[in-house]
């Protein structure tokens, strides 16, 4: 069974002239490459009396990434801002003192709410409190962040807390942790607390080298209290590992395996269960992209789409006073093309995913995400 959630009415609620679609995230390309700069400074699409700002730092070394968070920011100003809002997108050089110039240009222009920056190490530049609005940055839950600032990127960790969650709440709350013996402390830590967070009760942590049964054979021990097993981000041949593990015979016969979308199918993994994020409703908006950009839609331009529709719906429905933080952590939270999300009072993302099954070379829709929270 689904882990139990209440769904509230969304505060806001965003307004897509999109048909319904049901296919997993990967039906939305996911890449990213260098591309050609762009000038520096601002454009604005649109001519409302709200103002949103957009800080790209494109003028630099672009990446395709940025490039599709800009470019499904403006198809959104286009297709849902009316005349009600601006969009104002300053292109800066990819360095901390444009980016401070980017924001403090955007604040005297009126922006009442900061999509960006989608690079960690230039959040630290923009400057928070005082006259600054909410910053909705396009990084994950993982990267450090002010006061105020939200990330909005799912990773790895996030499905893996996930999926955690949907065993949880099946009733396997005993999980060992099967994670790279080299694993980045501070990713383990957050993994381990999210699943923790949940209600699980982290029987064992197991670190893994090599993938041999050797190995693996004298920790076998570790997991036979484990109900269900996280297979954690950066094991490098994850199907590998759940082979030896399996080999051990220590895995209880119906123990959930659960695993990162980033897994490959197979029948080595036939079984294994992850959190999937879907496009709620991608239908014309692709085709949309499409003739307006001249490339297929992307997974980050989703994101980029979602992020200036969040700041469009409420600036509609509430005016520019309802962007505030207040607004943006309703538990009742957002709905966009990549599903229903929602901020927490820290500044993390939250967002309800649907639960696949591997069977064969294909994933199969075990149970589809909730609609809200």
């Amino acid at each position: 069974m689904r882990l139990a959630r209440a769904v509230a009415a969304l505060s806001v609620a965003l307004a897509f002239a999109a048909c319904q679609s049901s296919g997993v995230d990967d039906a939305l390309k996911v890449e990213d490459a260098s591309v050609s700069p762009s000038a520096a400074g601002v454009e604005t699409v649109g001519s409302g009396p709200v103002t949103i700002g957009l800080v790209t730092n494109l003028a630099g070394a672009a990446r395709a990434s940025e490039r599709d968070y800009r470019d499904g920011a403006k198809l959104a100003a286009e297709q849902l801002g009316g005349d009600q809002v601006t969009l104002a997108v300053y292109t800066a050089r990819p360095n901390a003192a444009d980016t401070k110039k980017a924001v403090e240009t955007l604040i005297e222009r009126g922006a009442r709410i900061i999509i960006g920056p989608s690079q960690a190490n230039l959040l630290s530049a923009v400057p928070a409190g005082g006259t600054t609005p909410p910053v909705i940055a396009l990084v994950s839950n993982g990267m450090p962040r002010k006061t105020g600032f939200f990330a909005f990127m799912s990773d790895e960790v996030d499905s893996s807390i996930e999926a955690a969650a949907y065993a949880i709440g099946a009733g396997r709350r005993n999980i060992a942790v099967v994670h790279p013996a080299n694993a980045d402390r501070a990713t383990l830590e957050r993994l381990q607390a999210g699943i923790k967070a949940e209600g699980g009760n982290i029987v064992a942590n197991v670190p893994v080298a090599t993938n041999s049964t050797s190995e693996l054979a004298g920790k076998a021990a570790r997991l036979q209290a484990a109900d269900a097993l996280v297979l954690a981000p950066g094991l490098k041949a994850p199907a590998a590992t759940l082979a030896a593990l399996r080999a051990t015979g220590a895995l209880r016969e119906n123990a959930l395996v659960l695993s990162t979308p980033q897994l490959p199918p197979g029948p080595a993994v036939a079984g294994v269960l992850m959190c999937r994020v879907d496009q709620l409703a991608v239908g014309n908006l692709t085709e949309s992209f499409r003739s307006r950009y001249g490339r297929a839609m992307s997974r980050d331009a989703a994101y980029g789409f979602d992020a200036a529709a969040l700041a469009i719906g409420i600036a509609r429905a509430r005016g520019a006073a309802g962007l505030t933080v207040s607004t943006l952590t309703a538990k009742s939270g957002f709905r966009g093309l990549l599903g229903s999300f929602r901020f927490t009072a820290s500044g993390a993302v939250e967002r309800n995913c649907s639960i696949y099954r591997v069977e064969g070379s294909a994933f199969k829709l075990q149970d589809p995400a909730p609609e809200g929270f």
